[in-house]
């Protein structure tokens, strides 16, 4: 018998398997493959300081300073490469704007999060950034998908790793925990993004879709940094450039489209002056939730049967920090923030 039977294995589920595994538990982790995850197709930024506004992040002051040296040493676990951390390049709208950061860069609050302010524009660039801009430190992004490929060949290596297609209708309840297909285990944990919704267990969390699409470009000149405000112009490995990307709450498919492709075009001009040759569009949809929080902790009724879910777009950010966090609720029953605990939306499920 295993001690935990992970459903998926996006970000959410490779992490936080991992994590349980280097604590001492025995884990299955099951996934089923789809070109829409969005951990597969997600641009993996991490930014300490987003909106038009360039504010803070919520919890920014907890999630950054883990982020980077948790990363490295899982590259280090797996042997794989996949941190990026190259920085991010945010162009001021207006001389308010660079004033705001100059002030900034004096609070102790701010400084962690600031490399540089640059008060003309970076004429490499080739931005709309007359009034200069803000380059920021602890920011860059992870290569999701290398991330993934690595955390389940070592889960392979383990035998803890099956791709298959979940069937709710298959688990059932033991004396001593579930048995799924024939295997035991003494607890469940739905890392499956919006699929969690398709299940009687947690059915009734706010949870929705959010689709969103990002271009593969080529462009004569790659910058060295991520460039953002509006869109994010991101330089790969391979010579290429994603751009992105695009909220939609309300779509018909999980297919690319023209319509978001030209939202984003036209986002792109009003940062870039630059030329881009557009060779392909992804799509996904990231599973969002009501008050744009995780979801995290047990089922309000069924003993051992957890939720670690709805990080939405910025899943590389915050996954590491409360995946640390969730290992030791389900290790030591250290409590889970209020904020992302599960419990604040027991009600929905009192009221079904």
């Amino acid at each position: 018998m295993k001690d935990f039977l992970i459903i998926g294995h996006g970000l959410a589920g490779a992490i936080l398997s991992h994590n349980l595994l280097e604590q001492g538990f025995t884990v299955e982790v099951l996934d089923q493959p789809s070109n829409n995850h969005s951990s597969s197709v997600a641009a993996g930024l991490y930014n300490p300081v987003t909106g038009r506004k360039m504010v803070k992040t919520w919890a920014a002051d907890h999630l950054f300073p883990f982020l980077e040296p948790y990363y490295k040493k899982l590259e280090a676990q797996l042997g794989a490469s996949f941190l990026r951390p190259i920085g991010i390049y945010r162009p001021f709208f207006s001389y308010e704007d660079q004033n705001d950061w100059d002030m900034k860069q004096s609070e102790e609050s701010y400084k962690p999060f600031i490399s540089k302010i640059h008060k003309k524009g970076i004429e490499s660039y080739d931005l709309h950034d007359e009034y200069g801009g803000l380059q920021l430190a602890q920011s860059g992004y992870v290569k999701i998908p290398d991330l993934l490929e690595a955390n389940k060949k070592s889960l392979v290596q383990e035998n803890s790793y099956q791709e298959a297609y979940f069937n709710p209708d298959k688990l059932e309840k033991t004396n001593a925990g579930f048995n799924y297909m024939g295997n035991d285990y003494k607890a469940v944990i739905y890392c499956n993004g919006l699929r969690v919704l398709q299940t009687d267990h947690f059915g009734w969390l706010p949870m929705k879709g959010v689709k969103g699409e990002v271009l593969e470009a080529k462009t004569a000149h790659q910058p060295e940094t991520i460039l953002n405000r509006g869109v994010f112009i991101l330089p790969t490995d391979h010579d290429t450039t994603r751009i992105g990307s695009n909220y939609q709450n309300q779509f018909e498919d999980l297919l690319p489209s023209k319509k978001g492709q030209q939202e984003i075009l036209d986002k792109l001009q009003k940062l870039s002056r630059a030329k881009y040759e557009i060779l392909n569009t992804v799509a996904g949809v990231r599973p969002a939730t009501k008050d744009r929080r995780p979801i995290i902790g047990k089922h309000p009724e069924y003993e051992h049967i957890y939720v670690f879910n709805g990080f939405g777009s910025k899943g590389v950010s915050l996954i590491p920090y409360f995946a640390q966090q969730f290992t030791a609720f389900l290790k030591e029953n250290q409590p889970l923030w209020d904020e992302v605990n599960v419990s604040r939306f027991y009600s929905s499920y009192d009221s079904q």
